[in-house]
C-alpha cells in the first residue's frame, strides 16, 4: 500500500512538473484540440460570418468591375459603329441626291430629244407635203 502511494504521488509529481513546464516555457500542449468542437461565442460567430460576407463582397466587386470594363469595351464599340453608321447614312444621302440630279439631267435631256424629234418630224412632213 505505501509503495503504491508512493508511485501514485510520484506520477502526479511528474505529470504536474511536466504540465507546468509546458505552460511556463509555451510548448506545444501535451493534449492537442485538433478535432476538436470547441464552442464559439456569439461574437466569433459573428466575425465569422462578417468575414464570409466579406469575401462574398470582394469576390462580388471583382465580378462587377471586369463587368464594367467589358461594358466599357461593348460601349466603344457600340459608338464606333454609330459613327459609321452615321457616315454610311450621310453618303447614302449624298448618294441619292447624286441619283436624283442624274435623273432630272436624263428626263431634260430625253425632253429636249423628244421635242427635236417632234421638230424634226414635223419639218419631214413638211418636205413631203411640198
Amino acid at each position: 500500500m505505501l509503495k503504491n502511494a508512493v508511485n501514485f504521488l510520484t506520477c502526479t509529481i511528474v505529470a504536474s512538473t511536466l504540465v507546468l513546464t509546458q505552460g511556463l516555457l509555451g510548448g506545444s500542449p501535451l493534449f492537442s484540440n485538433d478535432g476538436v468542437a470547441v464552442a464559439l461565442t456569439q461574437a466569433e460567430k459573428q466575425q465569422k460570418r462578417t468575414a464570409r460576407s466579406v469575401a462574398r463582397a470582394a469576390k462580388a466587386a471583382k465580378k462587377a468591375k471586369e463587368l464594367a470594363a467589358e461594358a466599357k469595351e461593348f460601349v466603344a464599340t457600340a459608338e464606333k459603329a454609330a459613327e459609321k453608321a452615321v457616315m454610311a447614312v450621310s453618303e447614302a444621302e449624298r448618294a441619292a441626291m447624286r441619283a436624283e440630279r442624274a435623273a432630272k439631267e436624263a428626263a431634260e435631256v430625253a425632253a429636249q430629244a423628244e421635242k427635236e424629234a417632234e421638230e424634226e418630224a414635223k419639218q419631214q412632213a413638211e418636205e413631203r407635203v411640198k
